[in-house]
């Protein structure tokens, strides 16, 4: 059993599971723990495949409302409630983020609270997607350091790793985000914490199996989250770094 744990949420990414895992051990030994929101198209199943026959692989099968940040809330909540994991790392399911990159965002954690995967940090680091979906999301990040005065360059990445004593403060207090305006709250909530946040330059590639989960209540709480986060006052001896390791 490694000390560290790859948590990646799924929902019908059954066609994705096999290669990932496979990438993910090419990479690096770290444990990984599915959290599939009962996914129609048997994902967990894929996934139990793979435990079958890698101790390393865990699956948490759950219910009721669905969401990336409902996912990585009980996935964390699992990592404190055990104990036997240092550093937890954050990626998709869809083969867009690179394990290869792991080793980066492990390396950085070495004197950082957070590390950030940032597809930005040195130019554009982003593959197969149209000019449309690139000015999408840098449009978006410049919106959310506007808004809230975060100084990193990709608040929006999914990647990233953080120290497993640090989740606390990440999980405490009232949350709101349930979609993938989570990753927005949490690094807003890892800063205003004043953890030491570094980011790493990574290569992002658009999914080729599968479907964006991405619809219009999710829009709609990504447009709202940082004006909420605005609200809640000033930051706190903050000491994130915008810049590349």
């Amino acid at each position: 059993m490694s000390d560290r744990l790859v948590v990646i949420p799924t929902y019908n990414e059954r066609e994705n599971v096999a290669e990932l895992h496979r990438a993910v051990r090419d990479a690096c030994d770290f444990d990984m723990l599915f959290v599939d929101d009962s996914s129609p198209d048997g994902t967990a199943g894929a996934v139990k495949v793979l435990a079958a026959s890698d101790p390393g692989v865990g699956l948490m099968e759950r219910s009721g409302e669905r969401g990336l940040g409902r996912a990585y809330e009980a996935a964390f909540r699992k990592v404190i409630e055990k104990g036997s994991w240092r550093r937890v790392f954050m990626m998709d399911a869809d083969l867009s983020h690179q394990p290869v990159h792991l080793r980066g965002l492990d390396e950085a954690l070495d004197d950082h609270d957070m590390a950030l995967g940032s597809r930005y940090i040195r130019g554009v680091s982003v593959l197969n997607w149209s000019i449309l979906r690139l000015n999408l999301s840098y449009t978006a990040n410049s919106y959310i350091r506007a808004v809230t005065g975060m100084p990193f360059s990709d608040c929006t990445s999914g990647f990233r790793g953080i120290r497993a004593e640090r989740l606390e403060s990440i999980l405490s207090g009232r949350k709101h985000a349930g979609g993938y305006a989570f990753l927005v709250e949490m690094l807003h909530r890892a800063w205003r914490s004043g953890l030491s946040i570094r980011e790493v330059p990574i290569v992002f590639v658009e999914r080729e199996h599968g479907e964006s989960k991405i619809s219009a209540k999710v829009m709609l709480e990504s447009l709202v989250t940082p004006l909420r986060l605005r609200l809640t006052g000033t930051r706190h001896s903050a000491r994130g770094s915008a810049g590349a390791q």
